[in-house]
């Protein structure tokens, strides 16, 4: 699970082999400067059952340089992932009650008309676009043990045109995939990420998204601890009683009040035992 928690911010510090130009109007429009400030998004952290987790999703257009607008936008949100310290599997069509968007399904696509380009010296001039995305929890959803939280990790997939250019521009994070295509194309130096991006275009990327995710967590029951509390009183207050009484004199207020609840109790046993007999 540490593994996967690694990858989903890697993208900020990534570095790339190759840095050949897409038939786009911006030499490379998939590079981290753009892809890293293209999506913002807010995402509840952790939630217990049944409570819904809230991803809202800001899509800004980046390319400050460039008079056109980004049109034709489609950006996919899937939950992909689900892992725990103990279990780490791919959410499919067998896995359990998954966290389902809109109570609909693990996945949803939306569609923007167009965004101008962002004015990074205007804050008058900022254009954006935001997506609010529901995921609802059932108290059947896995969410790991009370001591494992469970983390569901989200994944994106943007494309896009830049108006008066017919070449599609396409953005995929960690979770669009395989492990094998990730592997090749990603690899580590001294705690750097590396990506091939020879062999990311070749599967039709552009460029890289960061994954998000959230956490499930059910509470540990108060029962339990009120139990412990209730049984450590009960021997505090035992082992208080006999000392008391096998050491008389030495404590005569409490030793009094030992003997009073003494004969209560024993006046209490002998009614029980009437009441039975009658």
């Amino acid at each position: 699970m540490k593994a996967w928690l690694a990858t989903v911010a890697f993208i900020c510090g990534v570095t790339l082999l190759s840095t050949s130009a897409a038939s786009v109007d911006v030499p490379d429009p998939g590079s981290p400067h753009y892809a890293n400030r293209m999506l913002d998004f807010a995402t509840t952290s952790t939630i217990v059952p049944p409570d819904n987790v809230r991803i809202n999703v800001t899509l800004t257009n980046p390319y400050s340089n460039l008079t056109q607008d980004m049109v034709n936008i489609s950006l996919t949100i899937g939950v992909y992932r689900y892992a725990t310290q103990d279990r780490d599997e791919y959410i499919t069509e067998d896995f359990p009650n998954p966290p389902l968007i809109a109570g609909i399904s693990t996945e949803r696509t939306v569609l923007f008309d167009r965004i101008p380009p962002d004015e990074p010296d205007d804050l008058n001039d900022t254009f954006s676009e935001w997506a609010d995305f529901p995921f609802w929890v059932s108290e059947k959803t896995p969410h790991g043990s009370y001591f494992s939280q469970a983390t569901y990790f989200v994944r994106f997939n943007l494309s896009f045109n830049f108006e008066g250019n017919s070449s599609v521009v396409v953005l995929k994070s960690r979770g669009s995939f395989t492990d094998e295509q990730w592997n090749t194309m990603v690899s580590w130096e001294s705690g750097d990420a590396i990506v091939n991006t020879t062999y990311m275009r070749s599967l039709g990327v552009d460029g890289l998204l960061p994954d998000t995710s959230f956490g499930i967590k059910v509470p540990i029951p108060r029962w339990p601890l009120a139990v412990i509390i209730a049984a450590a009183g009960s021997f505090s207050f035992m082992g208080l009683y006999y000392y008391v009484l096998d050491n008389p004199g030495k404590h005569p207020m409490l030793e009094k009040r030992f003997y009073y609840l003494r004969g209560k109790l024993s006046e209490f046993r002998s009614q029980a035992k009437y009441r039975r007999g009658k």
